[in-house]
């Protein structure tokens, strides 16, 4: 799994778009705008912005998610007899979650597969090669901490590690068993220490999303400064 490194990604993506505003540049794109390099570049920019959206709106679904899941906790605190039902649901609502993310890594892949076989400006061109060099390194990098970060959000964040009980099943136990003196300190220890989880993976979610913006944004400068040269 790659490493979430926000700030080498952005380095570099600043690095190819200050190139893009170097006039000899965009005059050598211009000059080449219709050789087939030209194409991958521009659709490239285009993916790209799809990746950035897809993960945004699927961290989206995963903070809902955790909302949800923090509503059940506070439920089975009080020992509401009817939260079985909304395990169930919640349960059910993270496997198909799941399953749309790994929907999305499966694209990624095929997305890196292309990255890498891209054509080439001519190698005469040096600053074209640069920039589109550092592209390539942009879509190459997003791409491997987009999985990571997908990678990440699927996994089971209520699973209990340690014994054979998962975190589902001990909640059921609260809810069938709250009114036991000796069950509820257990079982108050047991939602505490999900909210925590919870809490933590919340907060995390949050910072992603603002990291993600900022890409999402540095993606759109990009995809904008080539379409104003295309179109000259």
């Amino acid at each position: 799994m790659a490493p979430l490194d926000f700030v080498a990604l952005k380095d570099l993506h600043n690095s190819a778009n200050k190139l893009l505003h170097s006039p000899l540049v965009q005059q050598a794109i211009v000059h080449q705008r219709e050789e087939k390099w030209v194409d991958d570049v521009s659709e490239s920019s285009l993916r790209m912005l799809e990746v950035c959206g897809i993960s945004k709106d699927l961290l989206l679904l995963v903070k809902e998610h955790l909302q949800e899941l923090q509503f059940t906790l506070r439920r089975a605190s009080i020992g509401d007899t009817g939260i079985e039902g909304k395990i169930t649901a919640c349960n059910s609502y993270r496997k198909k979650l799941k399953k749309e993310t790994l929907k999305c890594l499966k694209w990624l892949k095929g997305m890196k597969s292309q990255t890498a076989v891209a054509m080439h400006p001519p190698m005469n061109e040096q600053k074209l090669v640069l920039v589109i060099d550092l592209l390539r390194e942009v879509r190459m990098t997003s791409i491997s901490i987009v999985e990571s970060l997908l990678s990440l959000v699927s996994s089971p964040w209520l699973d209990s590690k340690s014994g054979k009980r998962s975190f589902t099943s001990r909640l059921v136990r609260v809810s069938l068993h709250f009114s036991d003196d000796d069950d509820m300190s257990f079982d108050n220890m047991v939602l505490q220490s999900a909210n925590k989880r919870l809490a933590g993976v919340r907060m995390a979610i949050e910072d992603l999303e603002v990291e993600l913006e900022c890409m999402f944004r540095r993606l759109i400068h990009t995809r904008v400064l080539l379409l104003n040269i295309l179109t000259r």
